[in-house]
């Protein structure tokens, strides 16, 4: 804790009871993923000189498992320049690298780092390298080189000839597919052919957002009311994208989904797979096991799905969800005193929640930007509840309730004593006192069961934006509103599930300037979701009014992984908005910029948080002067398939 923060407990007489070294951690399940990992043939050929045909094009591609497109085939090539352009199609499963292929067949005296320096970066290189994907969705055939390979135009127009003389069934159905926006300035220069990314993206039938195996009961919910009373032994198939998800077995939805997006984070959380697949509700793979216990694999590549036991499922259900309880840590509650954000560490997570405390630890690292603000910490809550006649034996006697409907009601019974309860006279004062004069606030939940190690609670809880200069009114409505969201049935269940113990979950409020001048509001993780081999953060960006973390269907944000193995970092450009005509929202250095900010979080946050955090789930606005302002970091985990680690 700083200076701020120690001073006043001191002043009040109140101590603080030894909180958390680290990060408190809800302890997770086990949670099994597939293994797409590929099986070459032994008497499949290292490689050929030409693809006659598809024959020849089976005997040597392979789907990878870190593909960031699912249902895709490779085929790897080199094109010696110093050997006639003698062409080499690569059994790809069993040589997925150039380099190796290259000092295995060609140059055993080869060098791994000069290799990829002087191959993909140098104007003057022995080899064009590069692959041949076919994407199976949209039936689509691309020519790509690797994200930040800088080819010169011509010699991308003279490999992709290459290439169809050589696979002359390809012809003029593959086209060059750039990856970056230094190659697709390239291929302009030369009017090259190039796949139309819109229709490449319009064409995706199956889109994995969390890898894994789920064990349920196949429901096909064609009324997305049903949803409220789906169980955590489920599998649930729905036509949109839900704002809220209740813990289940297993997700799919008929709408791709933005991969950042709340329910997809909250999946990742919980460990529950989580896919899109278009036109599901009516998927004869789906529809004839409708009603049955299934097994459902969401793989990187393919999805598979068959009937299965209550034996085989029920170990993986115990599995699945935390063996112990979790009791949120509450320090000694302090008076209704507010709390700058940047006299906040990860250790005040008992004091002041974790989303106050993780912003606290951000405003020390350099050239990270928040929103600062203030916290009204647990105490403040702790008293109002208590004012309301909300207590731990109300509390208990909800948690007895073993029907959902009549606990729902209990629930609401709840929150309306919280916001019909008058506020404390004394903490409006403090709060209007603190707000700053002509600037618009957020009022935002920061409790000690959400953005914790296991548990991200994303979207459980209630943020509210007040005018500027309100009155006491709205300022009472607005705590009160964040206050009664602890009672929430979406957060209620989510935390049973999780078995965190509800009496001692307590509420602080983050409260911050509105940062109204934006021009994308975006997520990011600060590590690879697609494979650990590949250094990079990954960030989807929406425009202001459809954001990232809720876009789905036709809201396809800007999505891009940005390699930080590099000393320079490199976007590789998955999609772009859908709503900038294929303009791009972040330009020029913005990528690389944004992409150092995560890193220094991530360096900053991922050791104290421990294991198994490997990443931080970052929430990050685009200012129309073009700055970034970082307003959320929380602990992730990524869990890899095998081929998607070292």
């Amino acid at each position: 804790m700083k200076g701020f923060l120690l001073v006043v407990r001191v002043l009040l007489g109140w101590a603080l009871v030894a909180g958390c070294a680290g990060a408190a951690t809800v302890g997770g399940g086990r949670v099994e993923v597939p293994d797409e990992r590929p099986v070459v043939p032994e008497d499949a050929p290292d490689w050929l000189p030409a693809l006659r045909g598809p024959e020849d094009w089976s005997a040597l591609a392979y789907r990878p498992p870190d593909s960031t497109v699912a249902r895709t085939e490779v085929v790897k090539i080199v094109v010696d320049l110093e050997d006639d352009a003698s062409m080499h199609f690569l059994q790809s499963g069993r040589w997925p690298l150039h380099f190796h292929f290259v000092e295995r067949f060609i140059d055993p005296r080869a060098d791994h780092a000069t290799f990829n320096v002087t191959e993909y970066r140098r104007p003057e290189r022995r080899y064009l390298l590069g692959s041949v994907v076919h994407y199976l969705d949209a039936d689509v055939w691309a020519l790509e080189l690797v994200p930040g390979d800088t080819m010169a135009a011509e010699r991308i127009q003279r490999l992709l000839a290459l290439v169809r003389e050589h696979a002359p069934f390809l012809g003029e159905r593959l086209r060059f597919r750039p990856l970056s926006d230094e190659q697709r300035a390239r291929a302009a220069e030369v009017a090259l052919a190039t796949v139309d990314e819109v229709a490449l993206q319009a064409a995706t039938r199956y889109q994995p957002l969390v890898l894994g195996v789920a064990h349920g009961y196949l429901r096909l919910l064609r009324d997305p009311a049903e949803l409220a009373d789906a169980r955590p032994e489920d599998i649930v198939v729905l036509a949109e994208v839900p704002e809220d998800l209740p813990p289940v077995a297993g997700l799919v939805t008929q709408r791709l989904q933005a991969p950042l997006a709340h329910v997809a984070v909250l999946s990742r959380s919980r460990g529950t797979p989580d896919m899109a697949l278009r036109d599901a509700l009516n998927d004869p793979r789906l529809t004839a096991l409708e009603g049955q216990l299934v097994r459902l694999e969401v793989g990187a590549q393919e999805l598979r799905v068959e009937a299965t036991t209550l034996s085989e499922a029920q170990p993986r259900w115990d599995a699945r969800r935390p063996m112990d309880p979790f009791v949120p840590p509450i320090d000694s509650p302090a008076p209704a005193i507010l709390i700058p954000v940047s006299d906040l560490t990860l250790g005040d997570v008992g004091v002041a929640g974790a989303k106050a405390a993780q912003l606290g630890e951000l405003t020390v690292i350099e050239g990270v930007e928040t929103p600062g603000g203030f916290v009204m910490p647990f105490g403040g809550y702790l008293e109002h509840r208590a004012a309301a006649g909300v207590d731990a034996a109300a509390i208990a006697r909800v948690e007895a309730i073993e029907d959902r409907a009549e606990r729902r009601a209990a629930l609401a019974e709840i929150r309306r004593a919280l916001e019909e309860q008058p506020v404390d006279r004394r903490v409006l004062h403090r709060v209007r006192v603190a707000l700053v004069r002509g600037r618009r606030h957020i009022f935002r939940s920061s409790t000690n069961a959400e953005d914790l190690v296991g548990f991200s609670g994303a979207g459980l809880y209630r943020s509210v934006v007040v005018d500027a200069d309100p009155s006491d009114a709205q300022i009472a409505d607005a705590l009160r509103t964040v206050w009664a969201s602890v009672f929430l049935e979406r957060a209620w269940e989510e935390r049973a599930w999780a078995r965190i113990e509800q009496r001692s979950v307590a509420m602080g409020v983050l409260v911050q300037p509105f940062v109204g001048d934006v021009a994308a509001t975006g997520v990011a993780t600060t590590a690879n979701p697609f494979t650990e081999t590949r250094p990079a953060v990954f960030v989807n960006l929406q425009t202001r009014n459809e954001g990232a973390t809720a876009a789905a269907g036709d809201e396809v944000p800007e999505q891009m992984l940005v390699y930080t193995w590099t000393p320079t970092p490199e976007a590789y450009v998955l999609a772009r908005s859908s709503r900038t005509d294929g303009a791009p929202i972040l330009v020029g250095d913005e990528p690389a910029r944004l992409a150092r900010i995560l890193q220094a979080i991530h360096q900053r946050m991922v050791p104290q948080w421990g294991d198994p955090t490997n990443a931080a789930d970052v929430e990050v606005l685009l200012t129309t002067d073009r700055r970034f302002v970082i307003v959320q970091a929380r602990p992730m985990t990524i869990r890899y398939a095998p081929g998607q680690t070292w």
